[in-house]
């Protein structure tokens, strides 16, 4: 299945331009990380990238994302535990850090264990690609 990317988006005077942002990608599906940096990237964000949920935390601080996109589902520890972690960390900047949980599973998802969890939404990862932007727009817009 091909999905394509809508680069031109149109945006309300309110949304904040991200070409200035930082946001880390946890995602293990290779295809899904491309279509998603490819959608970021044209709307001018930095994206980094990991594939595990540990690397990711090891390196978080260090890195100073403005946003996380993370799937909920990950080899050995899962986004949940990921965004558990980084709520319970030392580092007050990392326990305010606006999280979007992306998945799949969207029809059979409960979206309240994403949201019990830490994160701030639950979407779609491929669904509705506008959509996640405009909650990415949303949340960085809400971030102090």
């Amino acid at each position: 299945m091909t999905k394509q990317v809508n680069a031109q988006h149109t945006h309300s005077s309110f949304l904040p331009d991200i070409s200035s942002r930082r946001i880390l990608l946890v995602e293990d599906e290779p295809d899904i990380t491309e279509l998603l940096i490819l959608l970021l990237e044209a709307e001018g964000a930095e994206v980094i990238t990991f594939h595990d949920a540990e690397t990711a935390l090891a390196q978080i601080e260090s890195l100073s994302p403005d946003i996380l996109l993370c799937n909920v589902k990950l080899p050995h520890h899962d986004g949940h535990w990921l965004v558990k972690q980084l709520r319970l960390h030392s580092c007050s900047f990392l326990q305010h850090l606006p999280a979007i949980a992306i998945t799949s599973y969207t029809r059979d998802f409960p979206m309240s264990l994403a949201l019990n969890a830490g994160f701030d939404r639950c979407l779609s990862k491929i669904e509705n690609l506008d959509e996640l932007v405009s909650e990415i727009f949303e949340l960085l817009a809400d971030a102090p």
